[in-house]
């Protein structure tokens, strides 16, 4: 055991009392789990004529909704859609497929969003690990994905995404084939040991000590891993405490290069981090090379991740893994439990009080 693996060990020990990497390295088996639930509720799902789908969530639970956008790609059909607000928009109408996803059941956004779709739209199913959401479920009869609870949101991906991906085949408007999913858990127990905290040449913690102290940029391309940058800004911000921001090019560089020419001191405390995918357009990849060369100029350093080979889930794996094990490992280094979110349990039970107040009001009116 290398002395850096030692030392992330005591880290491990004094901060990770509600153990985020152990869940991290548990990915596989959630994946193999994940799988299973998604396919024996997917046969339940009716193949339909559906115009576009809608992934209704916040937080952990919406990143699904991306990444099944991002894995599909060109293969999708129709339009698929996050709605991260407490209503779907005008234009998810009679002919969407509207799919709530809420890890806790209790997401007042996601439940507000039920109902503004329920009786409107085509399709409503719902991805949850019980709460209020899945009580509604029952009463309504709409079909209910159920997935085990008793994590956090974030550390339950697998069970976000691979049963929302099962869904949307089995909807109709998409495409996929179980090899792919085969290669992508392959890839995860190999990432999971080699990313782990006794695995010598960690690159996850080498970039994790790369980000300490400093504000990670996170940027990427329209296509795979457009749903990765915002994971690892998530994580960065969940796990780490820490700030964090996306962009994607080549958008990035018809405004928010410009946004770097007057922060001074500001720029030495910035660590750009491209996510780089061999599918990335030509002149997209001509964009990255010229913004990166001006960024590196100004910012503390420019680290570069390309996407590895093998297809599309095997790099989106690949890229979601070193994501959250690089961000855990941010947090044992800042000495912080990566688990707690003080601030938004706070959020939390202001807006539960919020409500509270409205119901009483219109129970009085």
């Amino acid at each position: 055991m290398t002395g850096a693996a030692r030392d992330i060990g005591a880290l491990r020990a004094r901060h990770d009392e509600s153990d985020m990497l152990g869940r991290v390295i548990a990915l596989p088996s959630q994946m193999e789990d994940a799988w299973e639930i998604g396919e024996a509720f997917s046969a339940r799902i009716r193949r339909g004529d559906y115009t576009m789908v809608a992934v209704c969530g916040m937080g952990g639970s919406a990143i699904g909704g991306d990444m099944v956008r991002s894995f599909l790609g060109d293969r999708l059909k129709v339009p698929l859609v996050s709605c991260r607000d407490y209503a779907v928009p005008a234009y998810v109408g009679r002919g969407a497929l509207v799919i709530a996803s809420s890890y806790s059941g209790n997401t007042g956004e996601t439940l507000s969003a039920y109902r503004s779709a329920r009786g409107r739209v085509a399709g409503l199913v719902a991805v949850t690990g019980g709460g209020k959401l899945e009580e509604m479920c029952r009463e309504d009869g709409v079909p209910l994905c159920k997935i085990p609870g008793g994590m956090p949101p974030r550390a339950a991906i697998g069970y976000s995404f691979f049963p929302m991906l099962q869904i949307v085949r089995a909807a109709g408007v998409a495409d996929f084939d179980d090899s792919e999913y085969a290669e992508g858990l392959d890839a995860a127990k190999e990432l999971a040991g080699r990313y782990g905290p006794d695995f010598p040449d960690n690159r996850a913690l080498e970039l994790a000590k790369m980000i300490e102290g400093k504000i990670p940029f996170v940027y990427a391309a329209p296509g795979l891993f457009e749903a990765m940058a915002r994971r690892w800004v998530c994580q960065f911000n969940e796990n780490s405490k820490t700030l964090a921001h996306f962009a994607l090019s080549p958008e990035l560089n018809h405004n928010e290069i410009v946004g770097w020419q007057n922060l001074g001191d500001v720029l030495e405390r910035v660590i750009v981090i491209s996510l780089e995918d061999r599918e990335d357009h030509d002149m997209t990849r001509h964009q990255t090379e010229i913004g990166l060369g001006i960024r590196g100029r100004l910012a503390a350093h420019v680290e570069r991740v390309d996407g590895g080979d093998g297809g599309r889930m095997k790099r989106m794996i690949a890229a979601l893994m070193l994501g959250d094990f690089t961000s855990v490992y941010l947090a044992l280094l800042y000495g912080v439990d990566p688990t707690p979110v003080e601030k938004i349990d706070y959020l939390k039970r202001q807006l539960s009080a919020v409500g509270a107040r409205r119901a009483a009001k219109d129970g009085t009116s």
